[in-house]
């Protein structure tokens, strides 16, 4: 389970990955209810005072949405890493079944530890300009705070397209059949000695 030596065929690696995956979801869905109830606590006295009150200062409301998005993050990096964890044997002798190196695998493990830290640094930008438009109003498009927000929005686009093309790719090696026979990381888990 932890050996990073040898291969691995396809139905226990994705049995693995499913039950390793299920587990996770299970666990992130559990784990966000106090965090959404924690926002949901500041949130609620604030409407009974005045129910225009995100009307008249949409920056009130980001400044409530900020903890529970950092708080969002932070578990979503400890979730990876734990994911990272549980699977990544399974994954380079499932690349090594393939007579591939186990390194393909580090790009992807990469981005899923990059990504919330690299989308957390552009989202205060962004939620602090939206929080500066009126309602209704139309964003002022020479505005430096807008222009800074948009440029942010690009790049955490161009991050998000970069991270699900690695992981296109990832699927696409896990899911090809491994080598016949022996291979330079061992033999044939299908084939009996």
């Amino acid at each position: 389970m932890t050996s990073f030596q040898g291969r691995e065929n396809r139905q226990p690696f994705w049995l693995w990955v499913l039950i390793v995956y299920g587990v996770q979801t299970v666990v992130m869905i559990v784990a966000m209810i106090p965090i959404v109830m924690s926002f949901f606590d500041r949130l609620m006295p604030a409407m009974r005072s005045d129910r225009h009150r995100f009307d008249q200062d949409p920056q009130a409301m980001v400044q409530l949405m900020m903890p529970m998005t950092k708080d969002f993050v932070m578990l979503s990096i400890v979730a990876a890493v734990l994911f990272f964890i549980l699977t990544a044997a399974a994954v380079v002798r499932r690349l090594h079944d393939s007579n591939r190196s186990g390194w393909w695998a580090a790009p992807y493990y990469g981005m899923q530890i990059v990504t919330p830290i690299f989308v957390t640094s552009f989202l205060p930008r962004y939620f602090a300009m939206m929080g500066s438009m009126k309602p209704g109003s139309q964003p002022d498009m020479n505005n430096p705070a807008f222009r800074d927000a948009m440029r942010s929005m690009s790049m955490m686009s161009l991050v998000n397209l970069l991270t699900f093309a690695i992981f296109v790719m990832m699927i696409v090696f896990l899911i090809l059949p491994g080598t016949v026979g022996p291979n330079r990381f061992g033999d044939d888990p299908l084939q009996m000695p």
